[in-house]
């Protein structure tokens, strides 16, 4: 029940009725309102519903990743505006290093 409560909270089993798990505390321990979690599972390739993942995101990760985040950084400083990140992440051994061409495009 627990994994099921906090799979529930970060939105990871759409699937399942959310009225199988506890309320109580959602709001205490949640997640904030910045960005959801369905834009940082698109962004960084992760199905919530198919239960799938892109593979090798540490190649994007870390420098390549930094260099096109800062470009979108909220106006606030307090870290990335995910509303104007369109990237999403492929798996560079299936698709290629897209963030190249996204890095291109900003």
């Amino acid at each position: 029940k627990a994994m099921m409560r906090l799979n529930g909270i970060v939105n990871m089993n759409p699937d399942i009725d959310p009225s199988h798990w506890l309320h109580d505390e959602d709001e205490f321990y949640g997640l904030g309102k910045v960005r959801t979690t369905h834009k940082f599972f698109e962004t960084f390739g992760i199905d919530t519903v198919k239960k799938e993942i892109q593979q090798h995101l540490c190649q994007f990760a870390g420098k390549n990743m930094h260099n096109i985040w800062k470009q979108h950084l909220r106006k606030d400083g307090m870290g990335i505006d995910y509303d104007t990140i369109e990237f999403k992440f492929k798996d560079p051994v299936e698709f290629g290093r897209t963030w190249e061409k996204y890095a291109t495009k900003i």
